[in-house]
């Protein structure tokens, strides 16, 4: 038999159930039919001929396979599925486990890898009674089976919540889309969680059908109204004629809007483009400008190339790169025709630098899934402090300071809603962090009717949790010295607050948050979360920051989802429908459900 294994070479077999060993002449009951037994048999009592079948078992792997194989990741799954089936007892049930197991690979490679044969070898050789199906066989366990269960899972964490913020986000890669909505919810632990409930993979075909696409995802939620405690849309999935819900998208336009009213900036831009396409048309000119840095400059080697041109700020990280090889390029041009920069345009891509770093700062904290929407309001008042200093400092350069003017008008017009949109004000008064310090009485009063309103309206569970640590964030949280964080901790420092609860009135509620406003504010670099799970005496408070606090300050990206699974709108051009490409999206999202 061509899948019988090496094991056989030491014995011989008597019956279906009965094997001799050939060194002992034992007989040895094969009651599943498998070879476990015979290899323990072989490493008890003939160590020597057991080291040789191990070493034979190598050789045949470093032998037969000759193509490319998996990623480790894959490797050692499959090793993992790869166990002699008397392990288990039941063949069938090893059988069906490599099944799931080798299907969980096409979630991170093409179904084309069964027709490689050096992964076929593979197979083969780790488990050689294992035979390797169809396409549409593990394309049936991931969609029916996983799919099935990966579901379940993400209902019942998602019952386990009492209020939940959703984000839908679509984003386009070539001819590839992935529509998708996202849960944020906070546990009555106080952890937070962050899961997808649907996916939805597109393709060029489907770009006139997204918003159809989209009211089907919102219907198909299966989700209490009451439960929901807002929508944040992005630029692609909000309504038509309406404003993203997203700040980063909104700060985006900010961006986008401002470049487009200044054309001596967009000037500047196409000069630093022609640069970079003159290099990137020729490899000879491109490395020359990089001996130049080497060996004339004694500068570390850097590429002026754009690596990633579909970057909402490519524009300026490309003058960016540009300004950083300055002297190389002057030296360049000594020799070589190239796009002449004078001074003042050095000056202001300096500047324009230097305005951008924050905007670019704000938009990576909100693209992080941990970022709530308390974050909004504190760090739109830093951009704005940011931008009216920089106005003032960057007075030398007419063509920035316009630039930085019109930003500064296009922040005030697309952010104006947060000074009255409840969930951003409950939100940055619930984080511990900011509370008062960012509001106006007016804007504190809307805050305490809220929060008292919903105090009354409802009560909250509070269970007993463990005393106060001074827990850091997570890596990804922690401050770095920035601009933005000084201009922060300044509005911190200066603020001081007032505590509307105080009016005179003495109810039990007002008297909470009254206490509450007396706390002193926690450190800018600790989880709020934290603090409010080891506060139990603002028990009562518990229901409306797990639901404020749940609101995230932007939609949840899927430019990493989408890269990740490439492979998968190859095989849906070949085969596979877009309904299995969505659920299977679903299932690797969902991963760490």
């Amino acid at each position: 038999m061509s899948k019988k294994s090496n094991v056989w070479q030491f014995f011989s077999k008597t019956s279906d159930t009965v094997a001799t060993c050939c060194l002992c002449k034992r007989d040895y009951s094969r009651k599943g039919r498998g070879t476990t037994c015979l290899r323990n048999h072989l490493k008890s009592k003939h160590r020597a001929e057991f080291r040789q079948l191990s070493e034979d078992v190598q050789a045949l792997v470093k032998k037969e396979v000759t193509e490319q194989l998996p990623s480790q990741i894959e490797v050692n799954l499959l090793q993992k599925i790869a166990a002699d089936p008397l392990e288990t007892g039941n063949e069938d049930q090893l059988y069906a486990r490599c099944d799931e197991h080798l299907a969980q690979i096409f979630l991170n490679h093409s179904f084309d890898l069964l027709e490689s044969s050096g992964f076929v070898n593979f197979v083969k050789v780790l488990h050689s009674g294992y035979a390797i199906k169809t396409r549409s066989y593990y394309e049936n366990i991931l969609c029916q089976d996983i799919h099935k269960r990966v579901h379940t899972r993400v209902k019942l964490k998602l019952d386990l919540l009492d209020a939940v913020s959703l984000s839908s986000s679509l984003r386009w890669a070539n001819n590839d889309g992935l529509l998708s909505f996202t849960c944020f919810g906070i546990s009555s632990d106080f952890q937070a969680q962050r899961f997808t409930l649907k996916c939805t993979a597109l393709n060029y075909e489907d770009a006139d059908r997204v918003a159809y696409c989209i009211q089907d995802l919102i219907s198909g939620l299966e989700l209490p109204k009451e439960k929901v405690h807002c929508i944040i849309r992005d630029e692609a999935t909000v309504l038509a004629g309406a404003p993203p819900d997203c700040c980063v998208s909104r700060l985006q336009m900010c961006v986008r809007f401002a470049l487009q009213d200044n054309q001596m900036l967009q000037n500047l831009i196409a000069k630093c483009k022609q640069i970079v396409d003159q290099f990137a048309s020729s490899p000879l000119a491109h490395e020359h400008l990089k001996f130049i840095q080497d060996m004339r400059l004694k500068q570390e080697q850097c590429s002026i190339l754009d690596e990633s041109p579909i970057k909402w700020n490519s524009a300026f990280k490309m003058m960016g790169r540009v300004l950083k090889l300055k002297d190389a390029l002057m030296l360049y041009a000594e020799e070589y025709s190239l796009v002449e920069m004078y001074a003042d345009e050095w000056l202001d891509m300096d500047l324009c630098m230097k305005l951008m770093q924050p905007v670019e700062e704000i938009i990576k904290m909100w693209s992080q899934p941990s970022t709530t929407a308390s974050s909004v309001i504190p760090l739109v008042a830093a951009l704005r402090d940011s931008l009216e200093a920089d106005l003032h400092n960057f007075v030398p350069s007419v063509t920035i300071c316009s630039f930085c003017r019109k930003l500064l008008e296009e922040l005030e017009l697309k952010f104006s809603h947060i000074n009255t949109d409840i969930k951003y004000l409950v939100a940055t008064y619930l984080d511990p962090r900011y509370k008062q310090a960012f509001f106006n009485e007016r804007e504190e009063q809307l805050v305490t009717n809220k929060v008292l309103q919903q105090l009354g309206s409802s009560q909250s569970d509070g269970v007993g949790q463990p005393l106060l640590q001074k827990v850091k964030i997570s890596p990804t949280q922690i401050k770095i010295e920035s601009k933005i964080d000084a201009i922060l901790d300044n509005i911190l420092a200066a603020g001081s607050g007032h505590n509307p609860a105080a009016d005179g009135a003495h109810s039990q509620l007002k008297n909470l948050l009254y206490l509450y406003n007396s706390e002193p504010r926690i450190d800018r670099s600790m989880d709020p979360l934290v603090w409010w799970k080891t506060n139990l005496k603002f028990s009562p408070l518990f229901g409306i920051v797990r639901q404020f606090l749940s609101a995230p300050a932007a939609s949840a990206s899927n430019e990493a989802l989408l890269r990740e699974s490439a492979h998968l709108y190859g095989d849906m051009q070949a085969h596979l429908s877009a309904e299995s490409v969505s659920k299977i999206v679903f299932i690797k999202s969902n991963s760490k459900v």
